[in-house]
């Protein structure tokens, strides 16, 4: 598989190349003369991971967006205060190369226009026997993540074309804001624009900037976070020259442009974007780099104004369902079959908040997956907040597990998050993703109407029971083909989603280890711990009950009344929470048995027990057990003996899934 940010980078460049408007920056021959059509576009995580798609690798000059990272090197070796009484910091709304000076002092507006970053470049000195230059170009090293050199054909064409930069260094000059001859200033400003650099290049320097001054891929310290804040606080309303208010407002992104064709954008604490391709407009942007990073801030909303708060979010927890399986009790051949084959289902948990970084870590860490694994399940049940980039993104995710053969689940008990990415898929140009509520689900028979539900109306309203109302789920007691085709489910509780899979690793690998439509408590796994003669004594003082759709087995509180052993259709083991609200716990198949845990010390039923469809059983009551410990005392402990090992067992269980999910 692909990752879907790659694919999203991939067609966002074919979408743009197209566009054919703009010229190229004819003060620099090596920019005049690039070809219009080049197009690179990258982008870097906090976490280092770089996408890259068209011309992303062809160098180009820095030029202006060396303005960003000198502010930062000045900010460093002489603090904010120092800086800002040579520079100021407030927008000018002028373009670039304006001849504009603070009437009284002589300050630059802000250090972005040129006359700002000249003397931004005058406060920084030789140190550590590397002068100006070599301290520029390896800062700028530091953040790219790889050794920068500077173009000395861009430079001396600079310096041929440079006029109207000197007459700003000697205005600089005579109000004092340079306090030394300008021309060493003026050439080492030519050099810094000069440094080459590529659209991947830009990503990382961005990067850097967004994880708060450290280089995410080289985990080296570039700037600290203080100074980044005024770094990316003077970009976001100066970075865009005279459109600056406009790109605020459209954008939302602390953003550098320069008139090689490079465009830089920081999405602060989440990624960095570089983009090149040479037609400027009339601000000196790169045409098809403005349209560019307005569709990504549009595709996955991340102007400052749309995006959620983020949080500690991501990946909580990764494993396999070989360490930690479902509560289901199971004989130990399927147990052992579930053993060897869990490794093909990987369960990820996700929590708290989802912008576009903790989206891009989870989609990264599925489509990393093994080939081996057939099903991917996303727990995002403790996700308290998400943005357009988890439903753009997992949208993706799906797809491609769909059409790679493979299944997708999703836990989502309020579906809010489903229903993002459903309604995402619908409107986007690659059609609607398959249903995924369980064509087999059953509703409850009276009470309001639950969510997904055919009379459900569009706002998908629920009570405060949300999970009385919720779906039951695939009736597992049904054997599924081995050759099924992929699936996309939506499940509400872990446990029936892991019965529902456990179900189909079990008709792959050992269909005749499924439980079919009707089953003798002799097969159950707690009777198959005895002898074969027990067994059938034990099934002989038995008797049958039927129970309808709906109805109430066992209800919470009630006293010990016997093992319940499900010969044919499905149960649901329903749980109650703090004020009242109640939970589903499990489901049971055939040969399952419920009504054992009330033999301990509390005495009672700690569940309630419905019927999700038609139910027969047959139970070995609490009178029948009582009196066979008078007369037969050693078939009763073999029974109580059975009793502690399941019990012991479902623990072991419980330890392993807690290991697995909280290592």
């Amino acid at each position: 598989m692909r990752s879907p940010v790659q694919e999203y980078l991939d067609r966002l460049v074919e979408q743009i190349r197209p566009v054919d408007e703009g010229t190229n920056y004819a003060a620099v021959p090596s920019a005049a003369a690039m070809d219009r059509n080049l197009f690179g576009l990258a982008l870097t995580t906090v976490e280092g991971h770089c996408y890259a798609a068209g011309d992303a690798d062809h160098a180009f000059s820095l030029q202006s967006i060396s303005k960003a990272f000198t502010y930062g090197m000045a900010l460093e070796d002489l603090g904010p205060e120092k800086v800002q009484e040579k520079i100021d910091v407030e927008p000018s709304g002028d373009p670039f190369n304006e001849i504009s000076l603070q009437a009284g002092t002589g300050r630059p507006d802000n250090p972005m226009i040129n006359a700002g970053a000249i003397a931004t470049t005058s406060l920084i000195k030789g140190r550590g026997g590397r002068d100006r230059i070599g301290r520029i170009v390896n800062t700028f090293s530091d953040a790219a993540g790889r050794d920068l050199k500077v173009s000395d054909s861009v430079s001396r064409a600079e310096d041929r074309a440079g006029h109207r930069n000197r007459a700003l260094a000697w205005l600089l000059r005579s109000f004092g804001i340079l306090e030394t001859d300008p021309e060493p200033t003026v050439q080492d400003y030519f050099r810094q624009c000069s440094i080459l650099v590529t659209a991947r290049d830009l990503s990382m320097m961005a990067a850097t900037l967004a994880n708060q001054g450290v280089n995410p891929a080289t985990e080296e310290r570039v700037f600290s976070p203080r100074v980044v804040r005024w770094v990316l606080s003077v970009m976001s309303t100066c970075g865009m020259y005279d459109d600056a208010g406009t790109w605020a407002i459209e954008i939302g992104l602390p953003a550098k442009s320069g008139v090689g064709g490079g465009l830089l954008v920081v999405v602060p604490g989440q990624m960095g974007v570089g983009v090149f391709s040479p037609p400027l407009d009339e601000h000196g942007t790169s045409v098809r780099g403005s349209l560019a990073i307005a569709q990504i801030t549009q595709d996955f909303g991340l102007h400052y104004g749309d995006v959620p708060p983020l949080g500690r979010s991501t990946v909580r927890a990764r494993y396999d369902l070989s360490e930690a399986p479902s509560s289901v009790p199971r004989s130990v051949e399927a147990l052992q079959v579930l053993e060897k084959h869990g490794h093909q289902c990987r369960i990820i948990e996700v929590g708290g908040d989802i912008g576009f970084a903790e989206a891009e870590t989870l989609a990264r860490a599925a489509v990393e997956l093994d080939e081996t694994v057939r099903t991917l399940v996303v727990d995002v049940r403790k996700v308290d907040d998400f943005g357009k980039a988890a439903a753009r993104l997992l949208t993706h995710v799906v797809r491609g597990f769909l059409a790679a053969g493979r299944d997708l689940i999703l836990l989502d008990d309020d579906e809010a998050l489903t229903r993002s990415l459903l309604a995402h898929a619908a409107e986007s140009q690659d059609g609607a993703l398959p249903d995924p509520l369980p064509e087999t689900a059953t509703w409850p028979s009276s009470g309001p109407t639950p969510a997904g539900s055919p009379a459900a109306d569009d706002a998908h309203t629920r009570d405060a029971a949300v999970y009385d109302l919720a779906p039951a789920g695939p009736q597992l007691t049904d054997v599924e083909a081995a050759d099924v085709g992929p699936e996309f489910r939506l499940f509400l509780s872990r446990s029936l989603a892991l019965e529902w899979i456990e179900q189909r690793l079990l008709a792959s690998h050992a269909p005749e280890l499924v439980p079919t439509g009707s089953q003798e408590p002799t097969r159950s796994p707690l009777l198959e711990m005895l002898t074969e003669e027990d067994a059938l004594t034990l099934s002989a003082f038995m008797e049958p009950r039927t129970y309808r759709a709906g109805q109430v087995i066992r209800r919470t509180g009630q006293p010990f009344g016997g093992i319940y052993f499900i010969t044919s259709g499905q149960v649901e083991l329903m749980g109650q929470g703090s004020g009242g609200r109640r939970y589903r716990q499990a489901y049971l198949s055939p040969g399952m048995i419920f009504g054992e845990i009330a033999l301990g010390q509390a005495g009672r039923q700690v569940t309630t027990v419905r019927a999700v469809g038609p139910v027969t059983t047959r139970v070995l009551t609490a009178q029948v057990i009582s009196a066979l410990e008078e007369s037969d005392p050693q078939l009763a402990i073999k029974l109580w003996s059975a009793l502690a090992r399941d019990a012991y067992t479902s623990v072991e269980q419980m330890s392993r899934e807690s290991g697995a999910r909280y290592e």
